[in-house]
């Protein structure tokens, strides 16, 4: 029974075993790895829009963040500090910007 392990086919066998497991880690990791660095934002802008939607500014408004749940926070402040003016987060992933509105805050 010992011997039997021994056998040029078993060999084989784990060699192209070993070879596609090595392969399967080479090809798909960095990929998963990747995926996960870039789809974070490192900045979060806030906008403000008036009552008719358009996109306007309020003096002495922070609007610049690095966390996603301190703007979030700032939008939450600043909508009940402004109640007729609405709030959204544009944040840039992989060259898109993307807005997140926070009307119902």
């Amino acid at each position: 029974m010992v011997n039997d392990l021994r056998t040029p086919g078993f060999y084989i066998i784990a060699i192209l075993g070993t070879i596609v497991t090595a392969g399967f880690f080479l090809v798909f990791f960095p990929t998963l790895f990747k995926k996960r660095i870039d789809s974070k934002s490192t900045m979060y802008t806030l906008v403000v829009f008036d009552v008719y939607g358009n996109k306007t500014t309020l003096n002495g408004l922070r609007i610049n963040f690095q966390n996603k749940e301190v703007a979030l926070s700032f939008a939450k402040f600043y909508k009940k500090q402004f109640p007729l003016y609405d709030f959204g987060i544009v944040h840039e992933i992989n060259g898109i910007e993307k807005l997140m509105i926070t009307k119902h805050i």
